[in-house]
């Protein structure tokens, strides 16, 4: 349907039949319920892939489900497992950059700018793309993690804005992500311009499996009821089989269910 459509970045719309693999179907399939909050059906699509070639990218997105659970050991392992296998530069920039977030996400600065500065370079000298532009997007994001690691003021240069006029702009990139891309985009500028006109944005727009992500950090900028929002979005979250339990213990679970006061 045209919610699950808006899932899925401009350049896939509509030409599922004109993929780079004729499985990328179930893999895009997979992705579309995983942004739904839905890891168990994510899962299922993507045991099914049996294509060696994808079996990169299907190692990304496991690992970037767990990742946005806060299983960062879990995702590393499954970024790296994919590393080894992958020859499409695309994938090797992606999944460099999903082992970068696993760092950030374990606390470790040193690694994780190793680790950015491995891809980095290797990004800006491939030819535009759409592919392309959504891993820069994801280094966008990832230079606002280690930044805020490092107690550094962020940069903002190609994260979403606001201004009096016009609301809401997004940097030409976006034009190749989807809703979940727009939506974290202004997660990401809401936390690092701290402007809660850009978060509102994002929970007008976010999908199951950031919404809770945007209500928490508007419950940091004390907005009334936004906690409440996120414990309800983080219910409707399912995880990956297998995973239920360390989930549960997570720090973002923790504080969701009122065992944890969040960290300001």
């Amino acid at each position: 349907d045209e919610a699950a459509a808006d899932l899925l970045p401009p350049d896939v719309q509509g030409s599922l039949t004109d993929l780079r693999h004729p499985e990328a179907i179930e893999v895009w399939n997979g992705v579309v319920w995983s942004r739904l909050g839905r890891g168990d059906l994510a899962w299922a699509w993507w045991d099914g892939v049996a294509g060696e070639e994808l079996a990169p990218w299907v190692a990304a997105e496991r690992g970037r489900v767990l990742r946005e659970l806060g299983l960062h050991p879990a995702a590393e392992r499954f970024d790296s497992a994919g590393l080894e296998l992958a020859t499409d530069v695309i994938d090797v920039c992606m999944l460099r950059l999903g082992l970068t977030a696993d760092a950030i996400g374990r606390g470790d600065l040193e690694l994780a700018r190793l680790r950015l500065g491995s891809v980095e370079p290797l990004i800006e000298r491939l030819p535009d793309s759409p592919r392309l532009a959504r891993q820069v997007m994801r280094c966008s994001w990832i230079h606002v993690e280690i930044a805020f690691l490092a107690g550094q003021s962020p940069p903002v240069d190609l994260l979403p804005w606001w201004t009096a006029e016009e609301g809401v702009g997004f940097p030409d990139l976006y034009e190749h992500g989807s809703v979940f891309h727009r939506a974290k985009g202004l997660l990401f500028g809401g936390i690092a311009r701290d402007d809660g006109r850009l978060l509102d944005a994002a929970a007008d727009i976010a999908p199951p499996v950031l919404r809770w992500a945007v209500e928490l950090a508007r419950d940091d900028r004390q907005r009334e009821g936004a906690l409440r929002l996120a414990r309800e979005a983080w219910r409707e979250i399912v995880p990956p089989p297998g995973y239920e339990e360390a989930v549960a213990r997570t720090p973002t679970a923790e504080r969701l269910s009122g065992q944890r006061k969040p960290l300001l």
